[in-house]
């Protein structure tokens, strides 16, 4: 079952985030500290959970609604998930009856009841509702009028009765309201036949095909069952946040008083106890003080025991543990201090156990995070989702860029939903997997994320994308074989997202599969990357695309005038055969057009518009015809990730003209990606180089 979006309201400094898609693989939520991301996380994690944590009104509501709202029922959490086939297969598979329409999604609404309670509501999509009896409900009105017909005697209960069914079925109705009238025509039917017996045998058929029916009817609600299904079958939410930290000294007599409760320590320590297999009754147990009674080999057994299972413990641990950190080879170990269980580490570069928190911290959270996610992620009967909360804060940035790697097999398997600020975090080949949240609204500003990656007005929120973006820049530029350097992150997401569809279908390949694309984040900033790529390997081969607009055209000139013929320049227009096209004009216009209305009054292009020279200008146009303001470079970037968002779920849904388009592209540029490129000399002109 895979989670697909959600909505959180009235929770903390939340009022609504509004709806909100969340990839199917991995979702960055990016934004600064205290713009609510913890809120969003901690709100998912209480709507399912196997930790018993809840929802707390008193505690959890938003403080300055707290007083007018706290008796009103109030909707909280709404997660919404598509069924697998095998979802719907399983899903089927108990219900009594098959219903009129499969159900692809549920939707599980959290809401407060009350000042106290929680209430969780589950809704299939398409709604539950058992099939038409049309041809079954035929049949029984034809049994009922044979037995109703069957002996001119019937007695006059039984002639009312099928006068009831009859007008039932005139007025269409047989199905619904009807379905009453047959039970009381059957138990009509059966009084009668009380009295007589002899006449059971003739309407014995007919009889039966009508209790069939009824039956069948009485099965109708189907939502009992599914419900139950949903429950059971749902992913849990696993959060984990740098306060979940294990504490490696653990007083045994006050964990095993404080174990049930929900805080972090305990948490944390309940699940090493869990994955370790140790009993921590057991081992308080077996560390007690020698007793008067006790013999010198009782006492020393006891405590071989102790320390064996203690060995055993640590030694698992230890290998499990090294499949996911592989910065060093560790060995963990547990030892007793009077009552106190102690973790400690030792490593190849010094033998000597130290306690758990005298590592390094980035060791303390991974150890951590490793623990809680296996061990409550066994505990989920359908699959999990993991909320990291600014995951790898003490990491190092090496370490930090590998945690995306990590994330991406722990997505084989589970979801994963992480919030940051950090620039080596953040995925600059999954762009479009990004959500940005920040505060809105006038004091006290509310949580609000961010549909479009570009907030408006919230520059500082992106800071961490653009410092991601240089980083990962230079690290592409000094690797990739073949560059094609385009103008802006908007092209860069829609030539990314269809060379990572079409390289994914058998047999088709978009660019070179050494190749790299490289935004330059606008125009001016073309002619000093260009330069640093080409100045620094004589390996590289390298292609500017531009679009074939009036502005990429002029850049076009001054591309030539500062490197020559060192550069193959290739023109989005010239390929296409189109003048003035852009990276948009890839997309057929009538699917452009009906992405960027979305959310809008959706209305036909005009004459106008079909015949403007792009897709832009299209769009311009009708947005300002239709007063939905300037169609700008926020509003383009929000449809192209709608449309690579699009292409990434679903390879079929690229139009088969953007397919060859796409293709006619990327012939072009590998062709030219082919050509040798020698470093080029400095430019005379170094003022060219500032753009």
């Amino acid at each position: 079952m895979q989670f697909v979006g959600f909505r959180i309201r009235n929770y903390k400094v939340i009022h609504d985030t509004g709806y909100v898609k969340v990839d199917p693989r991995v979702t960055t939520f990016v934004g600064k500290n205290e713009s609510g991301k913890t809120s969003i996380f901690t709100a998912l994690w209480k709507s399912l959970n196997v930790a018993d944590v809840s929802f707390d009104r008193l505690y959890d509501y938003p403080r300055g609604l707290y007083s007018r709202d706290r008796f009103q029922p109030r909707e909280v959490a709404l997660l919404e998930f598509r069924l697998s086939d095998e979802d719907v297969e399983g899903l089927l598979a108990e219900l009594p009856r098959k219903p009129a329409q499969t159900p692809r999604f549920v939707t599980c609404t959290a809401s407060y009841d009350g000042e106290h309670g929680v209430r969780t509501q589950l809704a299939f999509s398409p709604k539950l509702a058992a099939p038409p009896f049309s041809t079954r409900a035929h049949d029984a009105l034809a049994a009922a009028a044979t037995i109703a017909h069957a002996d001119a005697e019937a007695p006059e209960e039984v002639r009312h009765a099928h006068a009831a069914v009859q007008d039932a079925a005139d007025r269409g109705l047989l199905e619904t309201e009807g379905v009453a009238e047959l039970g009381a025509f059957l138990e009509a039917i059966d009084r009668w036949l009380e009295t007589n017996p002899a006449r059971a045998g003739a309407v014995t058929e007919q009889r039966a095909r009508l209790a069939d029916f009824l039956a069948e009817a009485a099965e109708s609600d189907l939502e009992e069952e599914a419900h139950a299904w949903a429950r059971a079958t749902l992913p849990r939410f696993i959060y984990f946040s740098d306060y979940d930290r294990l504490e490696g000294r653990i007083h045994l007599p006050s964990y095993l008083n404080r174990r049930r409760n929900a805080d972090p320590a305990s948490r944390t320590q309940a699940v090493l106890f869990e994955w370790s297999g140790l009993d921590p009754e057991e081992i308080l147990s077996l560390s007690r003080r020698r007793d008067d009674e006790e013999t010198d080999d009782a006492f020393l057994r006891r405590r071989e025991v102790r320390d064996t299972l203690l060995d055993t413990a640590a030694f698992t641990l230890s290998g499990d543990w090294a499949t996911w950190w592989r910065e060093k080879q560790h060995r963990l170990h547990f030892t007793m201090e009077d009552e106190d269980l102690v973790l400690k580490v030792s490593d190849l570069h010094n033998s000597f156990p130290v306690p758990f928190e005298e590592r390094s911290k980035g060791f303390q959270w991974f150890f951590s995070f490793y623990l809680v996610f296996l061990a409550e992620s066994k505990r989920t009967r359908g699959g999990a989702i993991l909320l990291l909360d600014e995951p790898g804060l003490h990491l190092h940035p090496n370490l930090q860029s590998e945690l995306i790697s990590l994330f991406e097999r722990i997505a084989d398997d589970n979801q994963v939903l992480y919030s940051t600020h950090l620039p080596f975090l953040i995925d600059a080949n999954r762009m479009e997997r990004i959500r940005t949240v920040h505060l809105t609204g006038a004091e006290p500003r509310t949580t609000r994320v961010s549909k479009e990656i570009r907030p408006a007005d919230h520059r500082d929120t992106l800071s961490p994308l653009q410092c991601a973006l240089g980083p990962a820049a230079v690290q592409t530029l000094l690797l990739g074989k073949r560059l094609v350097i385009v103008e802006g992150v908007t092209d860069f997401w829609i030539l990314q997202a269809l060379n990572h569809a079409l390289q994914a279908a058998d047999g088709v390949t978009l660019l070179h599969r050494d190749s790299v694309l490289v935004p330059a984040g606008g125009r001016s900033r073309l002619i000093p990357l260009v330069f640093v790529i080409l100045a620094a390997s004589g390996q590289h081969r390298a292609v500017v695309l531009l679009n074939s607009s009036r502005e990429g055209e002029e850049e076009a000139a001054r591309l030539r005038d500062v490197f020559g013929d060192d550069v193959p320049l290739l023109m989005v227009g010239d390929l296409l055969e189109q003048p003035g096209a852009t990276v948009e004009d890839l997309v057929p216009r009538e699917v452009y057009a009906e992405v960027a209305q979305q959310g809008r009054l959706e209305v036909p292009l005009s004459e106008n518009e079909q015949a403007a020279p792009t897709n832009v200008e299209a769009i311009a146009q009708l947005f300002r015809r239709m007063g939905f303001g300037e169609f700008s470079r926020a509003e383009q970037a929000k449809v192209a990730l709608a449309l690579t968002d699009r292409w990434n779920r679903d390879r079929s849904t690229i139009p088969e003209a953007t397919m060859e388009h796409a293709l006619l592209l990327a012939e072009a540029l590998n062709r030219s990606l082919e050509l040798r490129i020698d470093v080029p000399k400095l430019p005379e002109r170094i003022d060219d180089l500032a753009g």
